[in-house]
Parts: structure tokens; sequence; C-alpha cells
């Protein structure tokens, strides 16, 4: 009851507004979840200072800055999505080439999505951008109103939402036409049984093998999604393949193949990525390898 309360009250009045108001909202908001509540600080400086030892004091705090600047961005604009129209979206989140994913057409496709610029934007207008029906994979929230209103926002232009738990069943069915799976990678596999470790970010980083055995067991297509914002609010996508030969590639080629991708997307603009998630909650055993870095 609360949480429905909160939305109508809160949220919903903030869809229907205007993009050039709803970026004002932007900037107050930056003001009190960095400035005065600071939300995840300590997360995002150990995650920056961890990843980019060699910066000093001052190149970090302004790394940190216009993160929260961003994520503030990203949470109004995420907002904005409960109430967008097809084409003012599609204004905003531009498939640029489209001819690698075009090659592919009969092929199923594992598409890498990292949390970087606006990965909403990506997943939401993926169906009706790319002409065939992708899906994604998602973890289920704990409340149950929004995660029924998160998931109907991303479906309302075709995007085929797959709850995490379904995943084997999904895999399992005949599929009548070539499939393409969305994988958000990139974050931490806390209670994952499998991971992959790499060297990530001048870090020991556990990877999800999700997209690795996946892709090796129904010959999947891999290919990283690239997002450039082009300015406040526009987003343009394009694409970098992985693998096509997925099972021929040896263990590990391909979990450390498109986290290398991410990694050169995060050194040339690190403040539109995900800082304030524990990426490296989760510390290497005794027993387990890290594949070393290729010279991929």
């Amino acid at each position: 009851m609360l949480t429905k309360l909160f939305y109508r009250v809160f949220i919903y009045p903030i869809t229907i507004l205007p993009f050039s108001i709803l970026y004002k909202i932007s900037d107050f908001l930056y003001l009190i979840l960095y400035k005065l509540i600071g939300y995840r600080v300590k997360t995002v400086r150990s995650n920056l200072k961890g990843s980019f030892p060699n910066k000093s004091n001052e190149e970090l705090r302004e790394i940190e800055q216009e993160f929260y600047k961003h994520l503030c961005d990203l949470i109004i604009e995420s907002f904005k999505v409960f109430n967008i129209k097809e084409e003012e979206l599609l204004e905003r989140c531009v498939y640029k080439d489209l001819d690698l994913l075009n090659k592919y057409k009969d092929r199923n496709l594992c598409i890498i999505g990292p949390h970087y610029n606006n990965f909403e934007y990506a997943a939401t207008t993926a169906t009706v951008s790319v002409g065939r029906t992708i899906s994604c994979l998602f973890s289920k929230l704990s409340n149950d109103f929004f995660n029924q209103k998160i998931t109907a926002s991303r479906s309302q232009f075709g995007l085929n939402m797959i709850q995490k738990d379904f995943a084997a069943d999904y895999f399992s069915k005949e599929h009548k036409e070539p499939f393409g799976l969305i994988f958000g990678a990139d974050q931490s596999p806390t209670y994952s049984k499998n991971v992959i470790w790499i060297e990530f970010l001048n870090r020991e980083t556990a990877c999800f093998y999700g997209p690795e055995k996946y892709s090796k067991e129904h010959d999947m297509v891999v290919i990283f999604t690239k997002i450039t914002k082009v300015k406040r609010g526009y987003y343009e996508l394009n694409f970098e393949l992985v693998t096509d030969t997925p099972s021929k590639e040896p263990h590990g080629f391909i979990t450390e193949r498109h986290n290398r991708i991410l990694e050169s997307e995060i050194l040339k603009k690190p403040q539109y990525w995900l800082w304030a998630h524990k990426r490296w909650k989760r510390k290497k055993q005794e027993n387990e390898e890290i594949i070393p870095s290729s010279s991929i």
C-alpha cells in the first residue's frame, strides 16, 4: 500500500514532466543524493581508488562528482520510461550500426549489455530497434509492485523479460526462430557457484559464467553493446563482435574478451559506469584460478 502511494504521489508526477524540467530535478537530486546524504559514497570511492591507483585524489574526486551527476540523470531518465512515447525514446536512444546484428539474423545472439551509460534505454528499445524479438534476463525485485511496474516499463516496446529463475526453461524449449538474449554481465556474481576470475580494472574480479556457458551450449554469436552518451539525455549504440564461434573458444576467452571491451570503454569515460555497485565484494578463494589478461 505504501509503495503504491509513493509511486502515485512522487514517481508518477515526475514521469509526465518534460525533460527540460526533469533535468532541473536531476540537478537538485544531485545535491541531495551526493552532497547531503552521501549515497554510497564510501563504495564509490573505494571502487574508484582500487580501479585507478595511479590517479590523484583530485582526478578521482572529479570522476566521482561526474558519476553522481550521471547517476541522477539515469534515475530521472528511468522514471520517464514509465510514461514515454516510443518515437521520443527512439530519438533519444539510437541503434546506429545494425550491420553486425543483421549479419547474424539467422543465428542466436548473446548480447552483452553492460551497466554503462543508459542501459535502461538500450534494453527497452532493443526489440523495436533491432527488428527481431530480443529477450532480457532479470532478477526479480523483492517488492512485487515495483517488480511489476519495472517489468511492464521495460517490455512496453517488445522486449521479452525473463526472470533468471526461469532461464533454464527458456533455453530448454524449442524456438521457432533464432533468439537474441541480453545478459547484464558486469555486476558481482555474489551467490553464483560457477564464476570466472580475471584481472579487471586492476582488480581480481569474479565474473558471471552464464554468457560463456549458454553461448557455447546454444551456438550463440556473442556481441558486446557499446553505449555512447552523445549529450545529456541522448545515447547511441554500436556493437562489437566477441566471437561467432563460441564452441571453439578456450575456457574463459569469451568472459575475458567482453570484459576487456568494457574495460576499454570505462577507461575512456569512467564516470558513466555504475560505480555505486559493490562490484568487488566477492573475494577469490585459494582454490580458484585467475585467467591472466591476454593481448586482446
